[in-house]
C-alpha cells in the first residue's frame, strides 16, 4: 500500500513538467534593440533571435552551412504593446529568459531615456547583469553583424558579460543595474557604451562587418552631457576600471619614442579640508610593458616621460569633464560620503561642484615590469 501512495505521490509530481518545452522549439531572444520616433509618440522595437542551431555544436566542430540571424521589428505606443505584437506572430514561441544585451537609440537618448530606464528596471523577467549599450548605427544591421568567419551573434562584443572580455576589448560593456545605480547619483559620471559597425578592418563578403565600441555617452545626475570617443574613451574606461588594459603611445618633443601596454590600479583620491567645496589630489599606480622602441632612449628619461605623460593626459580628461559639467574621475563619490550634510544638499538643489582649481596635485608612479627583449641596464631595470 505504501508503494502504491509513493508512486502515484510521484506521477503528481511529474506530470508538473508537461508543460515544458524542447530546448530546441523555442526562439531565444538574445538582444532588445528601442528606437523612438518622436512626431509619432511611437516606438520601433527589435528583437534579435537566436535559434537553438545558432550556438549548438558538436565539440570541435560546428555547422558548415551558415545560419542566419532572426530580426524581429515591431511598433508600438509602448514598448510592451510593441514586444507583444511580435509575441503573437512569432513560432516556435519566443523566450525572453537569456536576453543579455539592451541597445538604445541617439532618439532614445535624447526625448525618452528616463522611460526606457523604467520599464526595464522594473521588468523582473530580465536578469540584474543586462548590459546596456547605445548607437548611432540602424539597429537592424547592429543586430545582423556576426562573429569573424560567420560565427553567431553571441561572439561580439554586443553579448560578451559584462568585464569578462574587458581586459581585450579595452572598453567593456556595462550593465543595466551598474548604470541605473551611477545615473541616479548627483555626482560621478554615468557611461553608456556606443556601438558601432566596423566594415573596413576585416575584407572578404558581406559578412565581415564587425562591431565595435567607439565610446562613452556621458551622464550627470540624470543629465545627458555629450560623449567622448576614439583614445580618450578608451583612456577614460581605463581610469575607471582598474581590470582594463591599454596600449599607450609615448612621445617625447612630439616624436613617438615607445609603446607600451598598461594597467593602472584604482584612482585614489586625498581630500584636504573639512566642510567646503572639493580640493583634492590624485594618485595613481601603473604597470607598464614595453612592447616597442621607436627611438632609442634611457630608461630613466623614458619612465619619466611616460609618467609625466599619463599625468598630462589626466589633467586634460579633467579639464573636459569641468567644460562638459561631469565628473569623468568619480571624484565626487568618496568627497560626498564623507560629508553628509553636503550630500543632502546637493541632492535636493543639484549644482555641478568641480571647478580647474579643484584639482591640486597629480602623483603617477609608474613601473615598468617587463621589457620584452629590450636590453637596459640590470641595475635601473627592476629599481
Amino acid at each position: 500500500m505504501k508503494r502504491v501512495v509513493l508512486l502515484t505521490a510521484v506521477m503528481l509530481v511529474l506530470t508538473g513538467c508537461s508543460g515544458l518545452k524542447n530546448i530546441q522549439d523555442l526562439s531565444y531572444i538574445v538582444a532588445i534593440g528601442v528606437d523612438y520616433d518622436e512626431a509619432e509618440e511611437e516606438f520601433t522595437i527589435y528583437l534579435q533571435g537566436l535559434n537553438f542551431s545558432n550556438v549548438a555544436k558538436q565539440e570541435g566542430t560546428r555547422s558548415s552551412e551558415p545560419i542566419p540571424n532572426l530580426i524581429g521589428v515591431s511598433k508600438g505606443k509602448t514598448i510592451n504593446l510593441a514586444v507583444g505584437k511580435l509575441y503573437k506572430k512569432s513560432k516556435p514561441t519566443l523566450f525572453y529568459g537569456h536576453i543579455k544585451s539592451v541597445v538604445v537609440t541617439e532618439n532614445v537618448l535624447q526625448h525618452t531615456f528616463d522611460d526606457v530606464l523604467e520599464v526595464f528596471g522594473r521588468n523582473r523577467s530580465l536578469r540584474p547583469n543586462l548590459l546596456i549599450f547605445s548607437t548611432n548605427e540602424k539597429l537592424d544591421e547592429v543586430f545582423a553583424a556576426k562573429g569573424l568567419y560567420d560565427y553567431p551573434p553571441i561572439y561580439t562584443v554586443l553579448l560578451t558579460e559584462e568585464n569578462h572580455e574587458s581586459l581585450r576589448e579595452e572598453i567593456g560593456g556595462t550593465s543595466l543595474m551598474r548604470f541605473r545605480r551611477e545615473y541616479n547619483e548627483p555626482m560621478g559620471a554615468a557611461m553608456l557604451p556606443i556601438i558601432s559597425i566596423d566594415r573596413h578592418t576585416w575584407k572578404g563578403d558581406d559578412t565581415n562587418a564587425s562591431l565595435m565600441i567607439s565610446g562613452l555617452d556621458l551622464f550627470q545626475h540624470g543629465a545627458y552631457q555629450g560623449k567622448v570617443s576614439g583614445e580618450k574613451a578608451i583612456f577614460t574606461n581605463w581610469l575607471n576600471s582598474s581590470k582594463s588594459k591599454i596600449n599607450y603611445d609615448l612621445y617625447i618633443d612630439g616624436d613617438l619614442v615607445a609603446v607600451f601596454y598598461m594597467t593602472a590600479g584604482s584612482l585614489k583620491k586625498s581630500f584636504h579640508g573639512e566642510e567646503k567645496d572639493p580640493e583634492f589630489d590624485l594618485k595613481l599606480n601603473v604597470q607598464a610593458e614595453l612592447v616597442e622602441i621607436i627611438k632609442s632612449t634611457s630608461y630613466d628619461r623614458l619612465k619619466e616621460a611616460l609618467g609625466t605623460s599619463i599625468e598630462k593626459d589626466i589633467r586634460d580628461l579633467y579639464e573636459f569633464g569641468i567644460r562638459e559639467e561631469t565628473d569623468l574621475l568619480h571624484v565626487g563619490d568618496g568627497y560626498y560620503r564623507r560629508h553628509p550634510k553636503r550630500y543632502k544638499e546637493l541632492k535636493n538643489h543639484y549644482a555641478f561642484f568641480l571647478d580647474s582649481k579643484s584639482l591640486q596635485g597629480t602623483d603617477v608612479n609608474v613601473k615598468i615590469s617587463n621589457f620584452n627583449t629590450y636590453n637596459y641596464e640590470k641595475e635601473k631595470k627592476f629599481d
